[in-house]
């Protein structure tokens, strides 16, 4: 139920009503903004923005360069580590094929062999014909002895004599042989051969003999040149007898650079000889035969005549002395 409106007193008037309000006029609504157009940036954002975006740019090219330059060292020295090896290999098979190149235009042993005795032996000089007036007077009178050189006799025949009492039965021949390995890989010497290259009746000119306190000790290698193979043999030294190849039961290697020294005689009992040495040599699979001369003539050795036409022995004081034509014996 309503509220009741209180009542006037009597002769209370009715309060006056105020007039009624106006509505006030409502200031006319503003039109609708519209959305402010995009605004150009300004220059120094402008600038700022292309700088970070060229800093970035940069930035990203640097990384990039950056990481292509490592790419590719890394790749460049792996590549080149591989080129590196091979080139290293390519290097090393070059050098190894020149060696080999090298090696087969020389002989795979630098072999030197001259005639050697030992100075407490007794030795003589055999010649093919007698000596002459002048050099006999030389010889005499001590102007010229066969120590001191035989230049003037090129077909001199030079060795140790043997001898049993006051008979001589052999004249051996003596060289030694200096080698050395000049080949890439080592040098195997398979045989140790004299081959025979003339062969004639023993010398019979002139007999040169110095005698000494013993007798011709043997080596230790040897050929007989009477046979049709002559082959370096062991020497027997109790009887001075040939026994079985010597390779046969000895290794003779010579690796590069290696020295290798080889003392050997020979002797001939019914002639005259030039021969030569060969070494039969095995180069890793490869055979191949070596001759070792007397500086390119071949060595000489002869049996013992039995009859010189001219014979000469040497005393310690008194000299050479002529001992007229006959058989070699043992003088002092």
């Amino acid at each position: 139920m309503p509220p009741r409106k209180p009542r006037r007193a009597k002769g209370q008037r009715r309060p006056a009503e105020p007039p009624p309000q106006q509505p006030q006029p409502q200031p006319p609504a503003a039109p609708p903004q519209s959305a402010a157009p995009p605004q150009p940036p300004s220059d120094e954002q402008s600038e700022t923005g292309a700088d970070r975006s060229t800093r970035r740019k940069l930035l990203l090219a640097a990384g990039g360069t950056a990481a292509s330059a490592v790419i590719g060292a890394v790749i460049g020295a792996v590549a080149n580590r591989i080129t590196s090896s091979e080139q290293a290999v390519r290097d090393d098979r070059a050098v190894e094929q020149a060696k080999r190149t090298e090696a087969q235009r020389k002989p795979p042993i630098a072999a030197n062999a001259y005639y050697y005795n030992r100075s407490n032996e007794a030795v003589a000089w055999i010649l093919p014909v007698p000596l002459t007036g002048d050099q006999r007077q030389q010889l005499l009178t001590r102007q010229w002895s066969p120590h001191e050189g035989m230049e003037g006799f090129p077909d001199v025949v030079y060795g140790v004599v043997t001898f049993s009492g006051d008979r001589l039965t052999r004249l051996l021949t003596r060289i030694r042989i200096s080698a050395i390995g000049q080949w890439t890989g080592p040098v195997f010497v398979r045989q140790i051969r004299a081959r025979v290259l003339k062969r004639s009746a023993p010398v019979s000119g002139t007999f040169l003999f110095q005698a000494s306190q013993g007798d011709g000790e043997p080596l230790k290698i040897g050929f007989n040149l009477d046979e049709p193979d002559s082959i370096a043999r062991v020497i027997n030294p109790k009887n001075n007898t040939l026994g079985p190849a010597y390779v046969d039961s000895r290794t003779l290697t010579l690796t590069p650079g290696e020295p290798l020294t080889i003392d050997v005689q020979a002797y001939t009992d019914r002639s005259y000889c030039e021969w030569v040495v060969e070494l039969e040599l095995d180069l890793q699979g490869e055979r191949r035969v070596q001759v070792v001369d007397d500086h390119g003539r071949p060595f000489r050795s002869s049996g013992l005549a039995s009859r010189y036409q001219d014979r000469y022995y040497v005393h310690l004081t008194r000299g050479w002395t002529a001992d007229g034509a006959g058989p070699p014996v043992w003088k002092t």
